[in-house]
């Protein structure tokens, strides 16, 4: 039996290598939080140069140049001058395929918005939350991506860069949206989106670009009598055109069975639009109801 000699030093001996542990410990702790904070602040500093480095670059490019840039249409005179009011020159009767809000039913902004970019009006261009989950989605290559881009960002891709998928490009496409949403209105963004973005094939089998040349060859009708079904119908072929699309290449109607898939998308906006509360329940159920493929254009 141990006498209480022994018992006390077996217990110092005990504590004495558990302060040991416990100060190798801290002490571990403590480099690797250092070395941590070392290299996240290495990194930020790569990252802050690698930004300075691409605004720099983005500023080559003057504020006349990008507005001409972003605002190219076939149609127009490509080179407006600075205070050109871009609204004023989409309502004009001439370009005929040009529209503006009073040539296009208030529905085709509401189901663009709605599903496009739900924050488009209060925004500055770019939605940092919405890049970071596109940037979490590459990084770790998730089978179902959801896109990172504002309606802003969408155009500046169109316009202004190319379509490879780098992270040069991208930088430059936040560069130039938040630019561009302090020199053209919210409004002078979006119809020249509407203007120039692809809808697929119309009943002739040719390309469709535009809300008025969509309306038309889609509908057989100008895009200020678009309804609520209609407009969410126009509006959901954007997420793929060339899938989407109601016709053939040779003009003729798909078979109803093969038109489903781009009426689902169609649901998809009109469900955006109601909880995004831009209509009401029952407006939402009638436009569900709408036989839209009775009524697509079929000369």
């Amino acid at each position: 039996m141990k006498t209480k000699e022994q018992r006390d030093l077996t217990t110092h001996t005990s504590f004495a290598r558990y302060d040991f542990y416990m100060r190798k410990m801290k002490q571990f702790i403590i480099s690797f939080v250092l070395f941590m904070l070392i290299g996240l602040i290495f990194v930020c500093g790569l990252l802050l140069g690698y930004f300075a480095s691409i605004v720099s670059d983005s500023k080559s490019l003057n504020d006349h140049d990008l507005v001409q840039q972003v605002t190219r249409l076939p149609e127009l005179d490509n080179d407006q001058p600075d205070n050109t009011d871009y609204i004023a020159l989409y309502n004009e009767q001439e370009p005929s395929l040009i529209a503006g809000p009073a040539e296009v039913s208030p529905y085709v902004t509401k189901a663009l918005v709605a599903s496009e970019d739900a924050d488009f009006y209060v925004h500055h261009g770019v939605l940092p939350k919405a890049i970071l989950r596109a940037m979490f989605q590459d990084i770790f290559d998730t089978q179902f991506p959801t896109g990172g881009s504002t309606i802003t960002q969408q155009l500046i891709k169109n316009q202004v860069l190319t379509k490879e998928r780098t992270y040069d490009r991208k930088a430059k496409e936040i560069m130039y949206a938040m630019r561009i949403e302090h020199i053209l209105t919210k409004d002078e963004i979006i119809y020249t989106y509407l203007n120039l973005v692809p809808f697929g094939l119309d009943t002739n089998g040719q390309n469709v670009t535009g809300i008025t040349s969509a309306s038309y060859g889609l509908f057989g009708k100008p895009p200020k009598t678009l309804n609520l079904a209609e407009s969410a119908y126009l509006i959901g072929l954007l997420q793929s055109p060339y899938a989407y699309t109601p016709f053939n290449h040779d003009g003729s109607l798909k078979h109803e069975d093969d038109v489903i898939f781009s009426i689902h998308r169609q649901h998809y906006v009109l469900k955006r639009m109601l909880v995004e509360q831009m209509i009401s329940k029952d407006a939402y159920d009638k436009a569900v109801h709408y036989d839209i493929y009775a009524h697509l254009y079929d000369e």
